[in-house]
């Protein structure tokens, strides 16, 4: 049933940038038959189309994936370092500051490392981008309830506007020119399969805060 699901999605999906490059193509077949040579234009539709698709399944596929894997026990301060160099890797130029703010001592996370990782860089992908290559991004780890470990990501950007804020986690939904609208709500569902939560706070001119709570112990769910 889920791969039924999957395969519905990637073909809801694709259907628009298909469409696309099969009306380009028939522009490009008209102006080869009438000896014109003016087709870069659609070249470059046809490559960001190819391009947009490409995006498209990368996400859906990691979507289907989430209940495959092996458990480990990860340090939550280690892997957000881990994050952090894969969003922002050594040699690149980034007006970004980060700013480092670890509990230590903090219990051990139960999870597939790929699901937290994909978690933390989405969030941090999502933050260096609103950013512009200026200002700050705040990583935070703390004690929780009940055996849990809270990490934040805050920012100082430009915040979302509170009407956004519900939108955010529906897939599909992106602000974003180029965006699938798949990275947050894989990350809330990656936080929820392990049963965590994750909330957001924003405010318009301020910047914006996700806060995830996971417990130190396994409530995996897969269904």
């Amino acid at each position: 049933r889920a791969n039924g699901r999957l395969a519905a999605e990637i073909a809801h999906q694709l259907k628009n940038p298909l469409g696309i490059i099969n009306n380009v193509i028939y522009i490009i077949q008209r102006k080869v038959e009438r000896g014109k040579t003016d087709i870069q234009g659609q070249i470059q539709i046809i490559r960001e189309e190819i391009d947009r698709s490409d995006r498209i399944i990368t996400d859906l596929m990691g979507y289907a994936k989430l209940a495959e894997g092996t458990l480990e026990r990860l340090d939550i301060n280690n892997e957000l370092d881990w994050a952090a160099s894969q969003v922002f890797p050594k040699g690149t130029q980034f007006g970004i500051q980060i700013i480092r703010e670890y509990a230590q001592g903090l219990p051990n996370i139960l999870m597939q490392r790929r699901h937290l990782s994909e978690v933390l860089m989405n969030l941090l992908s999502n933050a260096r981008d609103i950013l512009l290559d200026r200002g700050q991004i705040a990583l935070r780890t703390r004690f929780g309830q009940n055996y849990a470990v809270i990490v934040e990501v805050a920012d100082n950007g430009p915040g979302m506007e509170p009407d956004i804020l519900p939108q955010i986690w529906t897939p599909y939904f992106t602000t974003k020119k180029k965006g699938t609208g798949l990275g947050l709500a894989i990350v809330k569902h990656n936080v929820e399969m392990y049963g965590g939560h994750i909330e957001v706070y924003s405010e318009p001119g301020k910047g914006t805060c996700f806060t995830i709570e996971l417990p130190a112990r396994s409530f995996l769910k897969l269904s």
